[in-house]
């Protein structure tokens, strides 16, 4: 996984010291320590960079598709690293939510220099318009 420029604006501190706490109990310092052990790891994954998106997280993407009139669909990967699942999500028939296809629909694609291909889109009917929400991840 590739890390990017740290846009966090992080503070310089990355420890709590027990020092810094001179009336504190003893088993406070053990406390510390562990809890620096998670912030240390914590602040490493944010200093460099990590985000929501470039975690692998399922992306949604919703777009328009007629069977027989929609040839060579493409869309921009959302994540930063290549797709392993497009999985359709909810299809309906227009602006219609509730007019579903009565067969099961399989997406069928692949991917290539930052684009998902949407090669074929089995299960919906030749000339009807379809909004189609995916998941990608």
């Amino acid at each position: 996984m590739a890390f990017f420029n740290n846009n966090s604006n992080l503070p310089s501190i990355q420890r709590i010291k027990f020092e810094d706490y001179k009336d504190a109990p003893s088993w406070f310092e053990a406390f510390l320590e562990t809890l620096n052990l998670f912030m240390t790891g914590i602040y490493n994954i944010v200093n460099r960079g990590i985000t929501y998106s470039n975690l692998g997280v399922i992306q949604p993407f919703t777009f328009s598709f007629t069977p027989g009139a929609t040839t060579g669909f493409k869309f921009i990967n959302p994540l930063i690293i290549p797709p392993t699942n497009v999985i359709i999500g909810n299809v309906y028939e227009g602006n219609q939510l509730q007019a579903h296809p009565l067969v099961v629909t399989q997406l069928y694609w692949h991917y290539s220099q930052g684009f998902i291909f949407v090669d074929s889109i089995i299960g919906l009917t030749t000339g009807v318009k379809y909004t189609i929400s995916v998941q990608v991840s």
